[in-house]
């Protein structure tokens, strides 16, 4: 366990020095702030400002969770960092899991940065604590962990570039594939295409699981065994991502 938290305490400090990773939290922070501007300007209610501050916030974790978990793991192949790691009494599955939680810490860094910043603007336009403003980011981060989990699954087995590729693609079907069900199902689809459509349902994650900010914009409490849920979905998921990730890992010559 010791070597795990080394590596996830490096991989911390090593990422929060990317001077690309400052630039979208201070684009995010920036964005946040600009709510202010548009809620005298436009927002006249306060759903508004809460719809546009989720939204934003959503958006620039999603590229800090693409770009951390598509760039991590090769910069530390071609920095010759993991040759470095490995060559000690450290496992591959300890140097994977480590990185995982590394960069999970991050994510939790940029968040709590922007939950602040979104926070500050709600009590400012007079919304209080938004307890369930905060809980959609809390789920928000969850959804951005299995992603991170994915980008680092993938990472595994093709290049940098491709692994962008893999990732913004699964994040994709990712939010669309409960909807495919729904639609071939009204539109009557049966046998060998309805099989399809749900095979994908099966395999891709459902990232609709941890949507719940229209629950925070119109401020209705979300369901416990909702949250529930989608906790162990998350945690499921990501247990199954990191196991494939080592089992290619531990194959690979590096």
């Amino acid at each position: 366990m010791r070597n795990i938290f080394v590596i996830a305490k490096n991989t911390l400090k090593l990422e929060v020095r990317d001077k690309i990773l400052y630039g979208i939290v201070i684009f995010g922070m920036l964005y946040v702030f600009f709510m202010l501007f548009l809620a005298q300007l436009v927002l006249k209610e306060l759903p508004m400002v809460r719809s546009f501050g989720l939204t934003g916030i959503y958006f620039f974790n999603a590229i800090i969770a693409l770009f951390l978990g598509t760039t991590s793991f090769f910069k530390d192949i071609d920095r010759k960092v993991a040759y470095f790691i490995l060559s000690k009494p450290v496992s591959r599955l300890q140097f994977l899991i480590g990185k995982f939680l590394g960069l999970c810490l991050v994510l939790l860094l940029t968040s709590a940065i922007l939950a602040v910043a979104y926070l500050g603007v709600v009590a400012y336009e007079n919304g209080g604590f938004d307890a369930l403003g905060l809980l959609a980011i809390a789920m928000q981060y969850l959804e951005m962990s299995l992603f991170l989990a994915f980008a680092i699954f993938v990472s595994t087995f093709s290049s940098s570039l491709m692994s962008v590729v893999y990732t913004s693609g699964v994040f994709f079907l990712g939010h669309v594939v409960s909807q495919l069900v729904t639609d071939a199902q009204k539109m009557g689809l049966g046998g060998f295409q309805l099989f399809l459509v749900k095979v994908l349902y099966y395999i891709f994650p459902n990232l609709e699981k941890f949507d719940a900010r229209d629950l925070a914009i119109h401020a209705v409490a979300m369901p416990w065994e909702q949250l529930g849920l989608a906790l162990a979905y998350a945690a499921v998921y990501i247990l199954l991502l990191l196991f494939a990730a080592i089992w290619i890992f531990e194959r690979k010559e590096i």
